[in-house]
């Protein structure tokens, strides 16, 4: 797993797509623990539109769904504003 700073996710390893495979949504703090960056990383991510996000509520959360249809589909590389249209 890499990653540069609050701009892109690069995806190498199953490893954190194990785990995130059965959950639609969830928080900035719950896929910082995941992948193994920090809290202020992952919120970047969702400021800068590099993971998709759907406002639940109050809340936005992370659509772990989109993800992994991403990554089924062969993405491998998150970088800012690719889900800017959402």
């Amino acid at each position: 797993m890499e990653q540069s700073g609050v701009t892109g996710l690069k995806v190498d390893q199953n490893v954190a797509v194990e785990v995130i495979r059965n959950v639609p949504f969830c928080t900035h703090e719950a896929l910082a623990q995941m992948v193994g960056v920090s809290d202020d990383v992952a919120r970047g991510w969702v400021e800068m539109r590099t993971v998709p996000s759907v406002k639940i509520g109050r809340r936005r959360v992370i659509n772990l769904a989109r993800i992994m249809t991403d990554l089924s589909h062969g993405k491998t590389i998150f970088c800012s504003g690719d889900y800017g249209d959402e």
